[in-house]
Protein backbone atom coordinates (compact mmCIF):
# COMPACT_ATOMS: atom_id res chain seq x y z
CA UNK A 1 0.00 0.00 0.00
CA UNK A 2 0.93 3.30 -0.65
CA UNK A 3 -0.19 6.69 0.31
CA UNK A 4 0.76 10.09 -0.97
CA UNK A 5 1.24 12.75 1.07
CA UNK A 6 0.99 16.83 0.23
CA UNK A 7 3.90 17.90 2.38
CA UNK A 8 2.89 21.68 1.07
CA UNK A 9 -0.51 22.23 1.71
CA UNK A 10 -2.24 24.06 5.88
CA UNK A 11 -1.14 26.31 7.84
CA UNK A 12 1.71 24.70 9.23
CA UNK A 13 3.18 23.29 5.88
CA UNK A 14 6.11 21.98 5.16
CA UNK A 15 7.41 21.68 8.64
CA UNK A 16 4.40 20.00 10.95
CA UNK A 17 3.32 17.99 7.67
CA UNK A 18 7.08 16.77 6.79
CA UNK A 19 7.36 15.70 10.69
CA UNK A 20 4.09 13.83 10.81
CA UNK A 21 4.93 12.07 7.47
CA UNK A 22 7.80 10.95 9.43
CA UNK A 23 6.43 10.12 12.64
CA UNK A 24 3.63 7.81 10.60
CA UNK A 25 6.40 6.17 8.78
CA UNK A 26 8.14 5.17 12.09
CA UNK A 27 4.70 4.89 14.48
CA UNK A 28 3.08 2.61 11.45
CA UNK A 29 5.89 1.13 10.41
CA UNK A 30 4.29 -2.74 10.74
CA UNK A 31 1.31 -1.85 8.86
CA UNK A 32 3.23 -2.19 5.48
CA UNK A 33 2.62 1.43 3.95
CA UNK A 34 5.01 3.00 1.80
CA UNK A 35 5.24 6.71 1.34
CA UNK A 36 5.44 9.55 -1.31
CA UNK A 37 5.99 13.09 0.03
CA UNK A 38 4.69 15.41 -2.58
CA UNK A 39 6.15 19.04 -2.33
CA UNK A 40 9.26 21.30 -2.28
CA UNK A 41 11.86 18.80 -2.56
CA UNK A 42 14.39 20.91 -0.32
CA UNK A 43 12.26 21.81 1.90
CA UNK A 44 11.70 17.98 2.70
CA UNK A 45 14.74 17.28 2.34
CA UNK A 46 15.91 20.18 4.98
CA UNK A 47 13.74 19.37 7.44
CA UNK A 48 14.31 15.69 7.31
CA UNK A 49 17.92 16.39 7.48
CA UNK A 50 17.41 18.68 10.76
CA UNK A 51 15.67 15.77 12.36
CA UNK A 52 18.40 13.27 11.81
CA UNK A 53 15.81 11.39 9.18
CA UNK A 54 16.43 8.77 6.55
CA UNK A 55 14.56 9.42 3.87
CA UNK A 56 15.52 6.31 1.71
CA UNK A 57 12.47 4.28 2.22
CA UNK A 58 10.49 7.16 0.79
CA UNK A 59 10.01 8.41 -2.84
CA UNK A 60 9.95 12.24 -3.19
CA UNK A 61 7.84 13.69 -6.53
CA UNK A 62 9.21 17.40 -6.33
CA UNK A 63 6.66 19.79 -7.08
CA UNK A 64 6.90 24.24 -7.34
CA UNK A 65 3.40 25.43 -7.31
CA UNK A 66 1.67 25.42 -3.83
CA UNK A 67 -2.35 26.03 -3.23
CA UNK A 68 -2.83 28.59 -0.61
CA UNK A 69 -5.70 28.69 1.55
CA UNK A 70 -6.19 31.97 -0.31
CA UNK A 71 -6.58 30.55 -3.87
CA UNK A 72 -9.70 29.84 -5.57
CA UNK A 73 -10.57 26.24 -5.42
CA UNK A 74 -10.44 26.03 -9.33
CA UNK A 75 -6.84 26.84 -8.98
CA UNK A 76 -6.67 22.94 -8.64
CA UNK A 77 -7.51 22.15 -12.36
CA UNK A 78 -6.00 25.13 -13.77
CA UNK A 79 -3.64 28.01 -12.41
CA UNK A 80 -2.01 25.83 -9.97
CA UNK A 81 -2.40 22.31 -11.93
CA UNK A 82 1.46 21.15 -11.06
CA UNK A 83 1.14 22.16 -7.67
CA UNK A 84 1.50 19.64 -4.69
CA UNK A 85 -1.92 19.07 -4.66
CA UNK A 86 -2.78 18.83 -8.06
CA UNK A 87 -0.11 16.16 -8.86
CA UNK A 88 -0.87 14.16 -5.80
CA UNK A 89 -4.45 13.68 -7.02
CA UNK A 90 -3.32 12.56 -9.98
CA UNK A 91 -1.29 10.36 -9.09
CA UNK A 92 -4.53 8.07 -7.23
CA UNK A 93 -6.23 8.80 -10.01
CA UNK A 94 -2.99 6.81 -12.25
CA UNK A 95 -2.71 4.05 -9.79
CA UNK A 96 0.43 5.15 -8.32
CA UNK A 97 -0.89 5.69 -4.60
CA UNK A 98 -3.74 4.14 -2.82
CA UNK A 99 -4.89 6.83 -0.78
CA UNK A 100 -4.07 10.72 -0.70
CA UNK A 101 -3.46 13.06 2.34
CA UNK A 102 -3.68 16.62 2.05
CA UNK A 103 -4.78 19.72 4.89
CA UNK A 104 -4.58 21.73 2.09
CA UNK A 105 -6.95 24.32 0.78
CA UNK A 106 -10.92 22.62 1.75
CA UNK A 107 -12.65 24.00 -2.03
CA UNK A 108 -9.68 23.02 -3.48
CA UNK A 109 -9.25 19.41 -2.01
CA UNK A 110 -13.05 18.75 -2.97
CA UNK A 111 -12.92 20.17 -6.65
CA UNK A 112 -9.84 18.30 -7.28
CA UNK A 113 -11.64 15.18 -5.95
CA UNK A 114 -14.87 15.66 -7.85
CA UNK A 115 -13.22 16.99 -11.45
CA UNK A 116 -9.87 14.62 -10.89
CA UNK A 117 -10.25 11.52 -8.72
CA UNK A 118 -13.83 11.38 -9.65
CA UNK A 119 -17.08 10.69 -7.62
CA UNK A 120 -18.61 6.55 -7.59
CA UNK A 121 -20.94 6.30 -10.05
CA UNK A 122 -24.42 6.68 -8.91
CA UNK A 123 -23.39 9.29 -6.16
CA UNK A 124 -25.07 12.28 -6.64
CA UNK A 125 -23.15 14.61 -3.45
CA UNK A 126 -19.94 13.77 -1.92
CA UNK A 127 -19.42 15.12 1.10
CA UNK A 128 -16.67 15.53 3.99
CA UNK A 129 -17.21 12.86 6.73
CA UNK A 130 -15.80 13.93 10.22
CA UNK A 131 -15.36 11.37 13.07
CA UNK A 132 -16.44 13.68 16.28
CA UNK A 133 -14.40 13.81 19.17
CA UNK A 134 -17.11 12.39 21.58
CA UNK A 135 -16.33 9.35 24.04
CA UNK A 136 -18.30 6.76 21.59
CA UNK A 137 -17.15 7.97 17.73
CA UNK A 138 -20.12 10.18 15.39
CA UNK A 139 -19.31 10.12 11.88
CA UNK A 140 -21.15 13.89 10.86
CA UNK A 141 -21.40 14.34 7.37
CA UNK A 142 -21.55 16.75 5.49
CA UNK A 143 -19.00 19.33 7.47
CA UNK A 144 -18.49 21.90 4.68
CA UNK A 145 -18.82 20.26 1.38
CA UNK A 146 -22.37 21.27 0.53
CA UNK A 147 -24.05 24.50 1.78
CA UNK A 148 -26.98 23.28 0.06
CA UNK A 149 -28.25 19.61 -0.03
CA UNK A 150 -31.73 18.13 -1.34
CA UNK A 151 -33.37 15.27 0.90
CA UNK A 152 -31.67 12.41 -1.67
CA UNK A 153 -28.66 13.72 -0.90
CA UNK A 154 -28.95 13.17 2.94
CA UNK A 155 -30.36 9.76 2.15
CA UNK A 156 -27.08 9.13 0.13
CA UNK A 157 -25.02 10.50 3.02
CA UNK A 158 -26.60 8.05 5.42
CA UNK A 159 -25.43 5.35 3.39
CA UNK A 160 -22.09 6.42 2.57
CA UNK A 161 -21.67 7.43 6.75
CA UNK A 162 -23.35 3.88 7.39
CA UNK A 163 -20.82 2.11 5.15
CA UNK A 164 -17.72 3.86 6.59
CA UNK A 165 -18.72 2.99 10.19
CA UNK A 166 -19.34 -0.55 9.41
CA UNK A 167 -16.02 -1.54 7.67
CA UNK A 168 -13.48 0.31 9.87
CA UNK A 169 -15.63 0.58 13.10
CA UNK A 170 -16.83 -2.78 12.93
CA UNK A 171 -20.53 -1.65 13.45
CA UNK A 172 -23.01 -4.20 12.04
CA UNK A 173 -25.89 -1.83 12.32
CA UNK A 174 -24.69 1.82 12.42
CA UNK A 175 -27.66 3.98 13.93
CA UNK A 176 -28.08 7.21 11.82
CA UNK A 177 -29.58 10.26 12.88
CA UNK A 178 -30.74 13.33 11.22
CA UNK A 179 -29.89 16.28 12.69
CA UNK A 180 -32.81 18.67 13.53
CA UNK A 181 -34.12 21.15 16.42
CA UNK A 182 -36.20 18.33 17.73
CA UNK A 183 -37.32 14.88 17.96
CA UNK A 184 -40.35 14.55 16.42
CA UNK A 185 -40.55 13.78 12.76
CA UNK A 186 -43.07 17.16 11.98
CA UNK A 187 -39.57 19.50 12.88
CA UNK A 188 -37.07 21.61 11.18
CA UNK A 189 -37.64 22.68 7.66
CA UNK A 190 -38.91 21.11 4.72
CA UNK A 191 -35.78 19.69 3.62
CA UNK A 192 -35.83 18.25 7.48
CA UNK A 193 -39.61 16.66 7.15
CA UNK A 194 -38.97 15.38 3.69
CA UNK A 195 -35.96 13.94 4.54
CA UNK A 196 -37.46 11.91 7.96
CA UNK A 197 -39.88 10.50 5.36
CA UNK A 198 -37.01 9.01 3.19
CA UNK A 199 -35.07 8.20 6.14
CA UNK A 200 -37.29 6.00 7.74
CA UNK A 201 -38.29 4.44 4.66
CA UNK A 202 -35.04 2.84 4.22
CA UNK A 203 -34.92 -0.58 4.62
CA UNK A 204 -31.25 -1.20 4.70
CA UNK A 205 -30.17 2.07 7.09
CA UNK A 206 -30.53 2.01 10.86
CA UNK A 207 -32.53 5.28 11.45
CA UNK A 208 -33.08 6.31 14.83
CA UNK A 209 -34.87 9.75 14.23
CA UNK A 210 -33.94 13.19 14.89
CA UNK A 211 -30.97 14.28 16.97
CA UNK A 212 -31.15 17.45 18.56
CA UNK A 213 -27.54 18.97 19.40
CA UNK A 214 -27.80 18.88 23.03
CA UNK A 215 -28.50 14.79 23.17
CA UNK A 216 -25.23 14.42 20.48
CA UNK A 217 -22.80 13.99 23.30
CA UNK A 218 -24.54 10.78 24.72
CA UNK A 219 -24.32 7.80 22.77
CA UNK A 220 -27.48 8.45 20.48
CA UNK A 221 -26.30 7.57 16.91
CA UNK A 222 -23.35 6.59 14.89
CA UNK A 223 -23.99 8.55 11.98
CA UNK A 224 -25.10 12.34 12.19
CA UNK A 225 -26.54 13.80 8.36
CA UNK A 226 -26.73 17.17 7.79
CA UNK A 227 -25.99 19.91 5.38
CA UNK A 228 -22.28 21.32 4.67
CA UNK A 229 -22.87 24.62 6.22
CA UNK A 230 -24.95 23.37 9.48
CA UNK A 231 -22.21 20.60 9.83
CA UNK A 232 -19.38 22.81 9.69
CA UNK A 233 -20.91 25.16 12.42
CA UNK A 234 -21.45 22.19 14.66
CA UNK A 235 -18.11 20.45 14.54
CA UNK A 236 -16.19 23.74 15.09
CA UNK A 237 -18.58 24.50 18.30
CA UNK A 238 -17.56 20.99 19.44
CA UNK A 239 -13.95 21.23 18.93
CA UNK A 240 -14.04 24.79 20.34
CA UNK A 241 -16.26 23.51 23.34
CA UNK A 242 -13.54 21.00 24.15
CA UNK A 243 -10.62 23.74 24.21
CA UNK A 244 -12.31 25.40 26.77
CA UNK A 245 -13.15 22.67 28.71
CA UNK A 246 -10.03 21.25 28.99
CA UNK A 247 -8.36 25.16 29.80
CA UNK A 248 -11.16 25.71 32.36
CA UNK A 249 -10.27 22.78 33.96
CA UNK A 250 -6.16 23.31 34.41
CA UNK A 251 -7.49 26.34 35.64
CA UNK A 252 -9.53 24.78 38.59
CA UNK A 253 -6.32 22.89 39.70
CA UNK A 254 -3.55 24.66 38.83
CA UNK A 255 -4.86 28.21 39.51
CA UNK A 256 -6.34 27.61 43.06
CA UNK A 257 -3.43 27.69 45.16
CA UNK A 258 -1.26 24.67 46.77
CA UNK A 259 -5.02 22.43 47.70
CA UNK A 260 -5.55 22.54 43.96
CA UNK A 261 -2.27 21.34 42.67
CA UNK A 262 -2.45 18.71 45.13
CA UNK A 263 -5.67 17.70 43.41
CA UNK A 264 -4.42 18.13 40.12
CA UNK A 265 -1.43 16.14 40.91
CA UNK A 266 -3.57 12.91 41.99
CA UNK A 267 -6.06 13.35 39.05
CA UNK A 268 -3.05 14.02 36.17
CA UNK A 269 -3.47 10.74 34.37
CA UNK A 270 -7.67 10.75 34.24
CA UNK A 271 -7.00 14.15 33.34
CA UNK A 272 -4.85 13.32 30.36
CA UNK A 273 -6.52 10.31 29.45
CA UNK A 274 -9.69 12.85 28.79
CA UNK A 275 -7.61 15.33 27.08
CA UNK A 276 -6.79 12.79 24.42
CA UNK A 277 -10.34 10.98 24.31
CA UNK A 278 -11.73 14.27 23.53
CA UNK A 279 -8.98 16.30 20.99
CA UNK A 280 -9.23 16.76 17.55
CA UNK A 281 -5.83 16.07 16.63
CA UNK A 282 -6.21 12.15 17.40
CA UNK A 283 -8.75 11.67 14.66
CA UNK A 284 -6.55 13.54 12.25
CA UNK A 285 -8.53 13.95 9.44
CA UNK A 286 -11.77 13.56 7.05
CA UNK A 287 -12.16 11.08 4.59
CA UNK A 288 -14.35 12.32 1.41
CA UNK A 289 -16.75 9.86 0.91
CA UNK A 290 -18.56 9.14 -2.22
CA UNK A 291 -15.43 9.88 -4.35
CA UNK A 292 -13.55 6.79 -6.10
CA UNK A 293 -10.52 6.68 -4.06
CA UNK A 294 -9.52 7.28 -0.53
CA UNK A 295 -8.82 10.91 0.07
CA UNK A 296 -8.60 12.43 3.37
CA UNK A 297 -8.43 16.27 4.35
CA UNK A 298 -6.78 16.60 7.63
CA UNK A 299 -7.63 20.12 9.42
CA UNK A 300 -5.78 22.88 7.94
CA UNK A 301 -3.93 24.18 10.98
CA UNK A 302 -2.90 20.58 11.79
CA UNK A 303 0.35 20.30 13.76
CA UNK A 304 2.86 17.09 13.33
CA UNK A 305 0.35 14.86 15.63
CA UNK A 306 -2.93 15.22 13.68
CA UNK A 307 -1.27 14.89 10.65
CA UNK A 308 0.50 11.92 11.71
CA UNK A 309 -2.94 10.29 12.76
CA UNK A 310 -4.49 11.44 9.17
CA UNK A 311 -2.21 9.28 7.51
CA UNK A 312 -3.40 6.60 9.92
CA UNK A 313 -6.72 6.98 8.82
CA UNK A 314 -5.96 7.04 5.08
CA UNK A 315 -4.09 3.57 5.77
CA UNK A 316 -7.03 2.30 7.35
CA UNK A 317 -9.56 3.95 4.48
CA UNK A 318 -7.54 2.23 1.94
CA UNK A 319 -7.22 -1.50 3.76
CA UNK A 320 -11.27 -1.26 3.66
CA UNK A 321 -13.69 -2.32 1.98
CA UNK A 322 -15.75 0.96 1.88
CA UNK A 323 -15.40 2.12 -1.57
CA UNK A 324 -16.55 -1.21 -3.18
CA UNK A 325 -19.30 -1.81 -0.76
CA UNK A 326 -20.46 1.57 -1.55
CA UNK A 327 -19.75 1.46 -5.22
CA UNK A 328 -22.10 -2.35 -5.17
CA UNK A 329 -24.82 -0.40 -2.84
CA UNK A 330 -25.23 2.49 -4.81
CA UNK A 331 -25.75 0.58 -7.98
CA UNK A 332 -28.23 -1.92 -6.81
CA UNK A 333 -30.00 1.17 -5.33
CA UNK A 334 -29.91 2.62 -8.54
CA UNK A 335 -31.29 -0.85 -9.78
CA UNK A 336 -33.94 -1.15 -7.84
CA UNK A 337 -34.92 2.75 -8.85
CA UNK A 338 -35.21 1.88 -12.11
CA UNK A 339 -37.52 -1.58 -11.98
CA UNK A 340 -39.66 0.62 -9.79
CA UNK A 341 -39.80 3.43 -12.52
CA UNK A 342 -40.06 1.07 -15.15
CA UNK A 343 -43.33 -0.72 -12.71
CA UNK A 344 -45.09 2.83 -12.33
CA UNK A 345 -44.59 3.80 -16.27
CA UNK A 346 -46.29 0.00 -17.09
CA UNK A 347 -49.11 0.42 -14.62
CA UNK A 348 -49.85 4.40 -16.01
CA UNK A 349 -50.10 2.45 -19.62
CA UNK A 350 -52.20 -0.04 -18.46
CA UNK A 351 -54.89 3.14 -16.76
CA UNK A 352 -54.16 4.74 -20.24
CA UNK A 353 -55.42 1.95 -23.00
CA UNK A 354 -58.53 2.18 -24.19
CA UNK A 355 -60.95 -0.09 -23.11
CA UNK A 356 -62.49 -2.60 -25.64
CA UNK A 357 -65.94 -2.76 -24.27
CA UNK A 358 -68.43 0.31 -25.14
CA UNK A 359 -68.76 3.03 -22.11
CA UNK A 360 -72.32 2.37 -20.39
CA UNK A 361 -74.15 5.56 -20.51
Amino acid sequence: MRIIIDIMGGDNAPRETMLGALAAAEEYKDLGAEYTLVGDESAIRAIAAEQGADLSGFEIVPTEQVITMEDDPVCVMRAKKDSSMSTGLRMLVEGKGDAFVSTGNTGALFTGAMLIVRKIRHVQRAGIATILPLSNPVLLMDTGANVEVTEENLEQFARLGSAYMKTLYGLEKPRVGLLNNGIEDCKGTPLQVEAYAKLSAMEDINFVGNIEGSALPFDVCDVLVTDGFTGNVLVKTIEGMGKLLMSELKDVFYGTGLKGKIAGALVKKPLHDMKKRFDANEVGGAPILGVSKPVIKAHGSSNAKAFKNAIRQAIAYASSTTIDDVTATMAAVAEQKKAAQKKAAKEEDEDLTPSPYPRLK
